[in-house]
């Protein structure tokens, strides 16, 4: 079992909103399920604290900008 811990950075450009990225944009729901899905990534191995920062990080965005949510593996 490995762990996946996740990270993100709030985006204010839609501009940069390019590339194959999860984003999540103010007033939206982050959902650890659809994450896992996109990246065929084993829920279960999300990080749980991790999970519970994006979704407050998404809870407090202002009209207009996007949380850039990403991971990394570690075994």
């Amino acid at each position: 079992m490995s762990t996946v811990n996740l990270a993100y950075t709030v985006v204010t450009n839609p501009d940069s909103l390019v590339g194959f990225k999860y984003y999540v944009k103010a007033g939206d729901l982050f959902d650890a399920e659809d994450y896992s899905a996109v990246y065929k990534l084993n829920r279960a191995d999300l990080d749980a604290d991790d999970v519970l920062a994006v979704q407050i990080a998404v809870g407090i965005l202002t009209p207009g900008e996007w949380l850039a949510v990403s991971h990394s593996v570690a075994a």
